[in-house]
């Protein structure tokens, strides 16, 4: 949502037991799974916290967020903890606008740069149109780079912003 400060957005159905707890912490993580971790993801949104440990049940382990009051998932190799910084009701869904305020990269998946090999994280894909768990594909290039090529040349002294 932006880099300065570094913000994330996620939303949540009015109906869900996250929702309540968002709003008591003003807190939340974002935990990128792995691909192989498709079933557990989808059991976790198929039923409430409010009536299972989804965390025993699914076979996944809460650990405590460095920043945050709230948890992270240790078996989810991409942590993000947020702090709230906005709210805003979009039918029945809320969204939330989180502050980044700490980032948790397993360290097997870095190069020694620091930058995330995005083959070795392998994360889950959700495309919720079709209801389809997804596991990326091959990089196809990068980022502010791969269109320069498209660009006229009286054009290319403009710069994103």
């Amino acid at each position: 949502m932006s880099s300065s400060p570094p913000t994330v957005g996620i939303s949540v159905n009015r109906n869900r037991h996250s929702l309540g707890l968002i709003r008591k912490e003003g807190e939340f993580t974002v935990n990128i799974p792995p691909a192989g971790l498709f079933r557990e993801v989808d059991y976790c949104g198929l039923v409430s916290g409010r009536d299972f440990d989804k965390f025993k049940e699914a076979g996944l382990t809460p650990v405590p967020g460095s920043e945050v009051r709230v948890p992270i998932i240790q078996e989810c190799p991409y942590n993000i903890e947020c702090r709230v910084t906005a709210e805003t009701v979009l039918g029945d869904w809320v969204m939330f606008l989180g502050e980044i305020v700490e980032t948790h990269v397993d360290a097997d998946l870095t190069d020694s740069s620091g930058s995330i090999d995005m083959k070795r994280l392998d994360p889950l894909v959700y495309c919720a149109t079709i209801r389809e768990y997804w596991r990326l594909g091959t990089k196809l290039g990068d980022g502010f780079d791969a269109g320069k090529s498209l660009i006229r040349k009286e054009e290319r002294r403009i710069s994103p912003e």
